[in-house]
């Protein structure tokens, strides 16, 4: 793709390849940032819809990451004030919404967390320098934290939640 001529696409306007032309081989003396630069502007300036512009460019954005650095990219596109848009993409919407539940489960799991070492502190005078303390912020499952939480509140024992603490 390095040896197409880049100029030729998007001087076409050959909608479907132009998200491909920052991987293309840039006019004659261009330096490789300014070909980006051009490349993007051009994407930009077709007439779309904007849901549909937004997905367009950030694709062509996903793409250029195998030749540019993302810092470049970035820059680029926060220059040529297109960074809105790409926020409004299916893909940025889908990482924000990855990034929001991700970021709930551990919130989750940090508070389960919590609440054995509260749990535990309170029944059995359990310090945070236990070795107990370690194993339980190693755990990473919301599901295995909840069976810790009820062992930690029914265990008759600091010995027996360790032994469930083993299992």
């Amino acid at each position: 793709m390095s040896q197409v001529d880049g100029q030729g696409i998007l001087d076409a306007g050959h909608e479907g390849l132009i998200a491909f032309a920052p991987l293309m081989k840039p006019p004659a003396a261009m330096a490789s940032r300014a070909w980006l630069r051009r490349c993007l502007r051009t994407a930009h300036a077709r007439p779309m819809a904007s849901p549909d512009k937004s997905d367009y460019l950030a694709g062509m954005s996903l793409l250029s990451g195998l030749a540019y650095l993302p810092e470049t990219i970035t820059e680029i596109i926060s220059k040529e004030s297109m960074m809105d848009l790409l926020r409004e993409s299916s893909f940025a919407q889908y990482l924000t919404r990855q990034g929001v539940e991700q970021g709930i489960e551990q919130g989750i799991e940090q508070g389960l967390r919590e609440s054995i070492l509260a749990v535990l502190e309170t029944r059995f005078g359990v310090p945070a320098s236990h070795p107990h303390t370690a194993r339980i912020e190693n755990v990473d499952d919301a599901q295995r934290l909840k069976e810790l939480l009820r062992g930690a509140v029914q265990a008759g024992s600091l010995d027996a939640f360790g032994q469930l603490l083993d299992e």
